[in-house]
């Protein structure tokens, strides 16, 4: 590494080591190390990373799904979904998808049979680096806490802990038999490099080598697709991170709503909380949570307000002198907002194409052309990949 490779990694992770040395080992394969007697590979950096991992996504989750009520530990998600959002968080794919998202396994020092094979591009190799770094940090600041949990956080970007939808997508997709989602983050592409973003990590989705931004230089805004079985959504956000949020929000009512109409052959209105949970226990819907809060009108009455919370719906809410009825009034605007929510279908995503050189002076027929070509699938109506 020189000492552009290493500032490079050191900005993209928040951390400046102070033993250089061990930025290098996170980075050494064994089969590097092999052939390089007296080198140290990241195996057991690796190891330390993982128990560190695991540590701080568990603290994470109960930050932001627990707290105390009565001097009681309440959860808004039981074990099992917090099972499966910890693994989705530190599986082998979210690792991997964060350092092809950071670049950083251009930098390995590989064997000479690790470059045969490629094995850059594989997905345990960048988990284990992605472990490794994790691993030299806690050595290098002597597993300081605060240090480390802010790498973590840099690294993992735990956004997706916001992001639980997107598990729940997948399953249904693949349960109602519309296939895996397909996600498509927009880029694009622009001619003068000095408007590149300095970190620009969504322009590989497009395989774009030199010029991608990931927001619309129209609008600012940034735009991530999901295919289910030819039926696409749209998200729009600030960032990327809550345009794929949003594209999978709609993605999971349509699902909802076709799911309802295989298991439902009539949606009862008449009591919304029997029929709420009813939903829930034939797993169309997460667990509806509802909130009270009692408070007094300008005459002294007493006044219920009750908040009703779904996964992937948000929150609504309603005001009665009943508690029981502020209940039913809240289940019925969201049983409504589920049957009834309008789900937009939206155009799949057409490929961007930049033209350069002598190819910007060609006709817009002949741009035409050549895009058809390029992307014939998609203009044969082909599911884009």
């Amino acid at each position: 590494m020189n000492r552009n490779d290493i500032d490079f990694i050191q900005s993209g992770i928040d951390y400046n080591f102070k033993n250089l040395q061990l930025l290098e080992q996170a980075f050494t394969r064994k089969s590097y190390s092999s052939e390089h007697p007296g080198t140290q590979d990241n195996e057991v950096l690796e190891f330390y990373g993982d128990e560190i991992l695991d540590f701080f996504v568990t603290k994470k989750l109960y930050k932001k799904f627990s707290k105390f009520i009565n001097n009681e530990l309440v959860s808004e998600k039981d074990e099992g979904e917090l099972t499966k959002l910890k693994s989705i968080i530190v599986s082998k794919n979210s690792l991997a998808q964060c350092m092809h998202n950071f670049g950083f396994s251009n930098f390995l020092y590989l064997g000479n049979s690790d470059k045969e094979n490629n094995v850059q591009n594989s997905i345990s190799v960048n988990e284990d680096l992605f472990e490794a770094i994790i691993g030299a940090v806690a050595a290098d600041c002597d597993w300081d806490y605060n240090t480390l949990e802010k790498v973590c956080n840099t690294m993992l970007q735990f956004e997706t802990i916001n992001n639980y939808l997107a598990i729940l997508v997948a399953e249904k997709s693949n349960a109602l038999g519309f296939g895996t989602p397909e996600y498509k983050p927009m880029s694009w592409q622009i001619k003068d490099m000095k408007d590149m973003p300095p970190y620009n990590l969504y322009n590989q989705y497009l395989k774009i080598e030199e010029f991608g931004t990931p927001k619309n230089p129209k609008t600012g805004n940034c735009e991530y697709y999901v295919n289910i079985g030819g039926n696409c959504f749209k998200g729009i956000g600030n960032g990327i991170l809550q345009a794929k949020l949003n594209a999978d929000e709609q993605a999971y009512r349509f699902l909802c709503k076709e799911e309802i109409k295989r298991k439902f052959e009539k949606i009862n209105y008449n009591n919304p909380a029997s029929t709420l949970h009813e939903l829930f226990q034939k797993k169309v819907i997460m667990e509806v949570r509802y909130e009270f809060n009692e408070y007094h009108d300008e005459n002294g009455n007493p006044i219920w307000n009750c908040k009703a919370i779904l996964e992937g719906y948000g929150e609504v809410s309603s005001d009665n002198i009943s508690k029981k009825q502020a209940k039913q009034d809240a289940s019925l605007k969201l049983l409504h907002r589920i049957t009834e929510s309008k789900i937009e279908i939206a155009a799949k995503p057409k490929p961007i194409v930049h033209f350069l050189g002598m190819c910007a002076l060609w006709s817009d027929e002949q741009k035409s052309e050549a895009e058809k070509k390029l992307f014939k699938n998609y203009y044969d109506g082909e599911t884009s990949k």
